[in-house]
């Protein structure tokens, strides 16, 4: 598979994973925009944004690493799972990150 089929795969996973999370500090709608995973898939940094407090949402999701990398291991075939890394996506406007 491609490194950008994998993204999305990933991607679609987590979208889906964060969205039955039940933890107060992760709003309703969280997108997850963009998925970047290292050359030896080791890592893949996912940038989310969401309307609220970024940093709960962001301690929400780190908190959540565990069972979201379970999801992804689940669901996306690949000889070991990348470890998730999580910021806040560049909204291109200063001041809203």
């Amino acid at each position: 598979m491609k490194p950008a089929q994998l993204e999305a795969q990933v991607s679609r996973v987590l979208s889906d994973a964060i969205a039955e999370l039940n933890d107060p500090r992760i709003p309703l709608i969280v997108t997850v925009e963009r998925v970047s995973l290292t050359p030896d898939y080791s890592h893949a940094r996912v940038q989310v944004s969401a309307l609220g407090d970024m940093d709960a949402l962001l301690e929400a999701l780190s908190h959540a690493r565990g069972h979201l990398q379970r999801e992804v291991a689940a669901h996306v075939k690949l000889r070991r799972t990348p470890l998730l890394e999580f910021s806040a996506a560049d909204t291109g406007e200063p001041g809203l990150l």
